[in-house]
């Protein structure tokens, strides 16, 4: 314990520093996400930053801690960083990456498509006579790729404790982690040391086509021109088992993700220690796509702090700055600069029995015909042209209500946009959460957002997130809302200003199957709006 000074002397408190923060992370190099932060100006003092009701997109938690205590007569700080139930989810931008590299192996292989000749003539009323049946193996593992990967990271508790005091006159510094539950892309890590792995983000190691699920077989008759439902023609199914049943598990290159951990991390410079549960990077294909801090905390000691000192406060002002899109770009532009590819499709829904496309080209393409072609039976079922702006849309009949009854049939039908040999990536029609429109005011001063959460929704019902896309890294969150209780919604959000376009994502969280609690979350495409237009 310090004395009291005597007459003309000043005592200040020791010049500590106490400060805690549960989570620090940058996702594909987004504008840091930091829920609470607790002690960061200023002295050591007692206190406890106490989190929002609601979490940044892409965190879940039981519990955020960032506390700081302060013991003027015993000389003492310390500081708690920690989290609970902690879970960061892949954003759609990642999955779209992981998928990206697994469509590209699949186009790499060499794969012949199966035949299954000799079978008992099978009349289709209406139809040519059935005799064999080919099978497109890359467009059937095209449609085994999954639509979903495990969080990025997950953990029952993060958390760091550290501390200072004054010991014979001068600071000891301590700091000590826990770590339980630790999980990286759903798998369990041993976090006694530094881990540098790689984990696939989509495993497709090696697939077995012997016990596949037959509505995922995209096949033909004799002819190569007449799609074949094989799951519907029962006399066909030994034979095609059979053929299946020969053919060697196939090993596709996974979308692989380098994976460094470092647990349980201490550092000392200047008089100040850190302590950190856990500091996670995880890359694919050489791009940073999580950078994580979690469970930290920080106390240091000013030089002469345990000594009788007069102190001075100084504190800084730190200003930060924000880019936003090109003013003058085209909605199209906007969507293509975020992609390596010249054309895509921005949107694929239900809408008014048939079903509509929406897509951007390179302005190389304005005029030229574009074709829309369902992978499920490899047919063309429309056509578009490319405005002046990029833009195009069209719509195609909707499928037969038998393909879209089921989850696992309704993933088969994915429309892809084809110009020549420029192809976009293939987009399912069923989403969970569905924009169904997007217009500005005649001030182009607000955008209004109509769409549906399709059910089964979660208990109690889930908020609904929109961001904005401000550059390809880095998205602002503008509004949470719920829907009403039969999933729709129609919301207004603020517009950028001095922008022509803008491209807003909406995400929340459903259940898979009403008999199951347990959600998951989804996610609409970008969706852009052009500004000061309907």
């Amino acid at each position: 314990m310090l004395s009291a000074a005597g007459a003309g002397a000043a005592q200040a408190a020791p010049a500590f520093h106490c400060e805690a923060s549960p989570l620090r992370a940058t996702v594909l190099g987004s504008t840091p996400i930091e829920p609470v932060v607790q002690g960061r100006d200023g002295a050591c003092a007692t206190g406890e930053a106490i989190p929002g009701v609601t979490l940044p997109p892409l965190l879940s938690a039981s519990a955020l801690t960032a506390r700081t205590a302060y013991d003027g007569d015993a000389a003492t700080g310390s500081a708690t960083g920690g989290i609970a139930s902690a879970q960061l989810v892949a954003s759609p931008e990642i999955l779209d990456m992981a998928r990206r590299q697994v469509v590209d192996a699949i186009d790499a292989l060499p794969l012949a498509p199966i035949t299954v000749p000799g079978l008992p003539a099978l009349p289709i009323p209406g139809l040519p006579t059935v005799t064999g049946i080919t099978i497109d193996l890359k467009q059937t593992l095209l449609n085994l790729i999954p639509d979903s990967i495990p969080a990025l990271l997950s953990a029952d508790v993060l958390q760091s404790t550290a501390g200072v005091s004054c010991q014979s006159g001068t600071p000891a510094l301590t700091g000590a982690s826990t770590i339980a539950g630790l999980q990286v892309l759903g798998q369990s890590v041993n976090a006694d040391g530094v881990v540098n792995t790689a984990l696939p983000l989509i495993d497709t190691r090696s697939i077995s086509l012997t016990n596949i699920d037959l509505t995922e077989l995209v096949a033909y008759d004799q002819t190569g021109l007449l799609p074949i439902a094989v799951n519907l023609l029962s006399p066909l199914l030994s034979q095609v088992r059979s053929a299946l049943a020969a053919v060697p598990p196939i090993a596709i290159p996974p979308a692989l993700a380098q994976v460094t951990l470092s647990p349980n991390e201490q550092t000392v410079a200047d008089g100040t220690l850190t302590q950190r549960a856990l500091h996670a990077y995880i890359s694919l294909g050489g791009q940073p796509i999580l950078d994580a801090t979690l469970g930290e905390a920080q106390v240091g000691a000013a030089a002469g702090a345990c000594a009788t000192t007069t102190t001075t406060t100084t504190t800084t002002t730190t200003t930060k700055t924000s880019t936003g899109a090109v003013a003058g770009q085209s909605v199209a532009d906007q969507l293509l600069a975020c992609s390596d590819r010249k054309l895509i499709l921005v949107d694929v829904l239900e809408q008014n029995g048939r079903v509509k496309l929406l897509g951007a080209a390179n302005r190389g393409y304005v005029g030229k015909k574009v074709a829309i072609r369902l992978r499920r039976g490899n047919k063309v079922v429309a056509h578009a042209t490319v405005k002046k702006d990029g833009s195009f849309e069209t719509t195609a009949p909707l499928p037969a209500k038998a393909l879209m009854a089921s989850h696992t049939k309704a993933n088969t039908l994915r429309y892809r946009a084809e110009i020549g040999k420029e192809l976009s990536l293939p987009l399912k029609l069923q989403r969970r959460l569905v924009v169904s429109s997007l217009t500005s005011s005649k001030d182009g001063k607000t955008v209004k957002i109509a769409g549906r959460v399709v059910r089964p929704l979660t208990t109690p019902l889930s908020d609904v997130r929109v961001v904005r896309r401000v550059s390809c890294h880095k998205v602002v969150l503008v509004k949470r809302f719920k829907p009403r209780s039969d999933g729709t919604f129609s919301i207004t959000v603020p517009a950028p200003k001095g922008q022509s376009a803008a491209v807003y994502r909406l995400a929340t969280s459903v259940r898979e199957k009403a008999s199951n609690p347990r959600s998951y979350p989804t996610f609409t495409l970008p969706r852009g709006v052009a500004l000061n237009t309907r």
